[in-house]
Protein backbone atom coordinates (compact mmCIF):
# COMPACT_ATOMS: atom_id res chain seq x y z
CA UNK A 1 0.00 0.00 0.00
CA UNK A 2 1.36 3.41 -0.99
CA UNK A 3 2.06 6.09 1.61
CA UNK A 4 0.49 8.74 -0.65
CA UNK A 5 -2.58 8.81 -2.85
CA UNK A 6 -2.73 9.95 -6.45
CA UNK A 7 -4.68 13.00 -5.21
CA UNK A 8 -1.91 13.87 -2.74
CA UNK A 9 0.69 13.37 -5.46
CA UNK A 10 -1.35 15.64 -7.72
CA UNK A 11 -1.33 18.35 -5.05
CA UNK A 12 2.42 17.86 -4.53
CA UNK A 13 3.19 18.23 -8.24
CA UNK A 14 0.84 21.18 -8.84
CA UNK A 15 1.10 22.94 -11.27
CA UNK A 16 3.03 20.18 -13.09
CA UNK A 17 0.95 17.41 -14.69
CA UNK A 18 0.55 14.05 -12.98
CA UNK A 19 1.98 11.08 -14.90
CA UNK A 20 -0.53 8.53 -16.20
CA UNK A 21 1.25 5.85 -14.16
CA UNK A 22 1.04 7.83 -10.91
CA UNK A 23 -0.44 4.99 -8.83
CA UNK A 24 2.30 2.60 -9.92
CA UNK A 25 4.99 5.22 -9.26
CA UNK A 26 3.63 5.80 -5.75
CA UNK A 27 3.68 2.05 -5.05
CA UNK A 28 7.27 1.76 -6.30
CA UNK A 29 8.27 4.83 -4.30
CA UNK A 30 6.66 3.40 -1.15
CA UNK A 31 8.60 0.16 -1.55
CA UNK A 32 11.79 2.15 -2.06
CA UNK A 33 11.06 4.07 1.18
CA UNK A 34 10.43 0.79 2.98
CA UNK A 35 13.80 -0.53 1.79
CA UNK A 36 15.58 2.62 2.98
CA UNK A 37 13.94 2.36 6.40
CA UNK A 38 14.66 -1.33 7.04
CA UNK A 39 15.35 -1.54 10.75
CA UNK A 40 13.23 1.48 11.68
CA UNK A 41 10.68 0.86 14.41
CA UNK A 42 7.38 2.75 14.51
CA UNK A 43 3.76 1.93 15.30
CA UNK A 44 1.57 0.90 12.40
CA UNK A 45 -2.10 0.30 11.80
CA UNK A 46 -3.64 -2.92 10.43
CA UNK A 47 -2.53 -1.90 6.90
CA UNK A 48 1.11 -1.40 7.91
CA UNK A 49 0.87 2.39 7.68
CA UNK A 50 2.42 4.58 10.40
CA UNK A 51 0.01 5.82 13.05
CA UNK A 52 2.00 8.86 14.19
CA UNK A 53 0.62 11.91 12.32
CA UNK A 54 4.10 13.39 11.90
CA UNK A 55 5.38 10.17 10.33
CA UNK A 56 2.33 9.99 8.07
CA UNK A 57 3.20 13.44 6.69
CA UNK A 58 6.94 12.68 6.36
CA UNK A 59 6.25 9.38 4.58
CA UNK A 60 3.74 11.08 2.26
CA UNK A 61 6.23 13.76 1.29
CA UNK A 62 9.09 11.26 0.93
CA UNK A 63 7.04 9.06 -1.38
CA UNK A 64 5.94 12.03 -3.50
CA UNK A 65 9.58 13.12 -3.81
CA UNK A 66 10.65 9.59 -4.81
CA UNK A 67 7.76 9.13 -7.28
CA UNK A 68 8.61 12.44 -8.93
CA UNK A 69 12.25 11.36 -9.13
CA UNK A 70 11.37 8.03 -10.76
CA UNK A 71 9.13 9.81 -13.26
CA UNK A 72 11.86 12.35 -14.07
CA UNK A 73 14.38 9.56 -14.69
CA UNK A 74 11.95 7.76 -16.97
CA UNK A 75 13.28 4.46 -15.61
CA UNK A 76 10.80 2.80 -13.27
CA UNK A 77 12.62 -0.51 -13.06
CA UNK A 78 16.17 0.77 -12.67
CA UNK A 79 17.26 -1.10 -15.80
CA UNK A 80 19.13 1.97 -16.98
CA UNK A 81 20.81 2.70 -13.62
CA UNK A 82 24.25 1.65 -14.82
CA UNK A 83 24.10 3.42 -18.19
CA UNK A 84 26.88 5.98 -18.34
CA UNK A 85 26.33 7.03 -21.98
CA UNK A 86 23.53 6.65 -24.48
CA UNK A 87 22.90 7.78 -28.05
CA UNK A 88 19.66 7.42 -29.93
CA UNK A 89 21.19 7.72 -33.39
CA UNK A 90 22.55 4.22 -34.19
CA UNK A 91 21.51 3.17 -30.67
CA UNK A 92 24.85 3.21 -28.85
CA UNK A 93 24.61 2.39 -25.13
CA UNK A 94 27.61 2.22 -22.80
CA UNK A 95 27.08 0.63 -19.43
CA UNK A 96 29.23 1.28 -16.39
CA UNK A 97 30.85 -1.79 -14.87
CA UNK A 98 28.98 -1.19 -11.65
CA UNK A 99 26.12 0.95 -10.35
CA UNK A 100 28.29 1.86 -7.36
CA UNK A 101 29.72 5.31 -7.85
CA UNK A 102 28.97 5.74 -11.54
CA UNK A 103 25.31 4.97 -12.07
CA UNK A 104 22.12 6.85 -11.46
CA UNK A 105 21.04 6.44 -7.83
CA UNK A 106 17.79 4.48 -7.38
CA UNK A 107 16.86 6.63 -4.36
CA UNK A 108 16.20 10.33 -4.69
CA UNK A 109 18.85 12.42 -2.92
CA UNK A 110 16.05 14.80 -1.91
CA UNK A 111 14.14 11.95 -0.25
CA UNK A 112 17.24 10.92 1.69
CA UNK A 113 17.81 14.52 2.72
CA UNK A 114 14.23 14.80 4.03
CA UNK A 115 14.66 11.59 6.03
CA UNK A 116 17.98 12.80 7.45
CA UNK A 117 16.56 16.19 8.46
CA UNK A 118 13.60 14.48 10.13
CA UNK A 119 15.91 12.10 12.02
CA UNK A 120 14.72 8.94 10.25
CA UNK A 121 17.84 8.05 8.26
CA UNK A 122 20.36 6.55 8.59
CA UNK A 123 18.66 3.94 10.71
CA UNK A 124 20.69 2.00 13.23
CA UNK A 125 18.62 -1.02 14.24
CA UNK A 126 18.53 -2.00 17.88
CA UNK A 127 20.04 -5.46 18.44
CA UNK A 128 19.92 -7.68 21.47
CA UNK A 129 22.82 -9.60 22.92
Amino acid sequence: MAYATVEEFTDYLDPDPVPDNAARLLNRASKRLDSVLIGAVYETDENGLPTDPDLVEIFREAVCIQAQYIAALGDETGAMANVSQMSLGNQQIVRALSVVGSGTPRVSPDMLELLQVEGLWPVYPYTWG
